[in-house]
């Protein structure tokens, strides 16, 4: 009977102890001025949960700005056009920024608005060269590792317009109504993020702002695709 007692209680005593946090205690000896030794203890508790934990929040807001360089290749189905008989093709290069809004879940789970603005140079075999005004709003998602390592973002554009001036030979357009897919995969440390996008865009529909030497200010169902890469540095904040 006293064996089994014993054993029950080196288990109970052995649970207790896998489930405390772990200790670490330091002794030190003083004498006191009747020569008599004393020992002080002090006993300090960390664990490496206790320490991920403060440093990653639960949950809340977040915004994440960005700097973007960008490289695309377009078409304009111009053969929708009066007179033009084919279709176009060129490719766009600039710089852009954006601005990433929501709410996250630990670090882990993003969810939110992705917003970009960019100022692009179009050179193209039917609009030649126009230094183009683009934007556009998208609703996002996102995982990555907490503080620091991978992450992975995904948003689907529903509004904004892409604004070529006039060209050479006085053709000046607006693409609306864009709708396409952005991916991107990256790697981030603490405050700093270096992410990859991939963005395949279409733009429904054409305003005709003027077409040669007149001016048309009409609406088309003339559209135009664009899709490219964009190399961005993002610098996410908790809220």
């Amino acid at each position: 009977m006293k064996k089994i007692l014993a054993a029950v209680g080196f288990c109970i005593a052995s649970t207790s102890f896998a489930q405390s946090p772990s200790t670490t205690t330091t002794s030190e000896q003083t004498t006191t001025t009747d020569g008599a030794l004393v020992q002080d203890s002090s006993s300090t508790s960390t664990t490496e949960y206790q320490q991920e934990k403060s440093r990653t929040s639960a949950g809340g807001l977040f915004i994440e700005p960005m700097l973007s360089v960008i490289r695309e290749d377009s078409s304009i189905r111009s053969s929708q056009l009066p007179i033009i008989r084919s279709d176009t093709s060129g490719n766009a290069e600039g710089y852009g920024v954006g601005l990433r809004f929501g709410g996250h879940l630990s670090e882990i789970f993003f969810i939110g608005v992705d917003g970009r603005y960019a100022k692009m140079s179009l050179s193209d075999s039917f609009y030649n060269d126009a230094d183009s005004d683009v934007y556009n709003i998208a609703p996002m998602v996102g995982l990555q590792t907490p503080l620091f390592g991978i992450r992975l973002m995904a948003a689907y554009v529903v509004a904004g317009e892409n604004n070529p001036a006039a060209s050479s030979n006085g053709i000046n357009l607006k693409f609306t109504e864009p709708q396409g897919l952005r991916l991107g995969a990256g790697v981030h440390a603490g405050p700093v993020a270096i992410n990859l996008e991939y963005q395949k865009l279409t733009y429904n529909a054409t305003e005709i702002q003027s077409f040669g030497s007149v001016a048309a200010n009409t609406s088309t169902s003339v559209d135009a695709e664009t899709e490219g890469y964009a190399l961005s540095l993002g610098f996410p904040i908790e809220l």
